[in-house]
């Protein structure tokens, strides 16, 4: 299948879900502490009580889709030599998921169904503890993590309900390591760990990170079986976009 035919396949399947959602859109305002929702259809606008969270969920989600589909339509006349600008649509779809007034509906897929997941997930572990300041960005599941490319990450492993701990510790040998992101496959019960890297452009950081690499990888973390690298550098950021297709090559959608 040709990319263009895969796109198009996500086209489709995002129509489908924008064609199950309310007419209309969301508009959200600060009001001090809290945010009031407003549901703005034929110019009338009618504001949202929190008892009807469902409404500006599905409001909010069908924004984040009609973003994503403006990508997905740029990259397919990308493709075809059109003149659409993808960098365009792409940050105006990163913009919205970071934007504090929406991040808090777009969580709308919390339920788990395994019992050995649910107990894996609720069982305390160690994460993390330097620099714990740096956790300032908040992701629509809850978690606070260090930068915007982990929301990306978090958000989009959190849409398909894959079961993960953010910066888990992981021992190995008499060192301690906290990998970004560790997922319990929903099938196979095996951990898979996800590293970005995301100053490539530096070189005591890229130096570092393949030091760590090859650490994993002496110890049977291998890249691509049950290890995930997704990088970036200050030429080429990393979007929501990117956070999606790296879970479908590695085959966890």
């Amino acid at each position: 299948m040709n990319l263009i035919h895969t796109l198009e396949n996500q086209l489709e399947s995002i129509n489908a879900e924008l064609s199950e959602l309310p007419a209309g859109r969301l508009e959200v305002y600060k009001n001090g502490r809290w945010d009031r929702w407003f549901y703005i259809n034929n110019n009338k606008r009618e504001y949202i009580p929190k008892a009807n969270l469902e409404l500006a969920q599905n409001l909010a989600y069908k924004q984040y889709l009609s973003l994503k589909k403006e990508i997905i339509l740029a990259k397919i006349e990308s493709l075809s030599a059109a003149s659409i600008e993808l960098e365009y649509a792409t940050n105006e779809l990163n913009k919205f998921i970071l934007n504090e007034k929406y991040i808090k509906l777009l969580n709308r897929n919390n339920s788990v169904t395994s019992k050995d997941i649910s107990l894996w997930l609720s069982e305390p572990f160690n994460q993390n503890p330097a620099h714990k300041e740096k956790l300032i960005f908040r992701c629509p599941s809850g978690h606070y993590v260090r930068s915007k490319s982990e929301v990306f990450i978090d958000m989009a492993l959190t849409n398909i309900n894959l079961p993960f701990r953010y910066e888990c510790e992981l021992q190995i040998g008499n060192h301690l390591f906290y990998p970004d992101f560790t997922i319990l496959h929903p099938y196979t019960n095996k951990l898979i760990y996800w590293e970005h890297l995301g100053m490539m452009d530096d070189d005591a950081y890229s130096g570092a990170a393949f030091s760590k690499l090859r650490t994993y990888q002496l110890n049977d973390i291998i890249i691509g079986e049950n290890l995930i690298v997704s990088y970036e550098s200050s030429k080429n950021p990393f979007s929501i976009f990117d956070a999606e297709e790296t879970i479908k090559l590695f085959h966890l959608d």
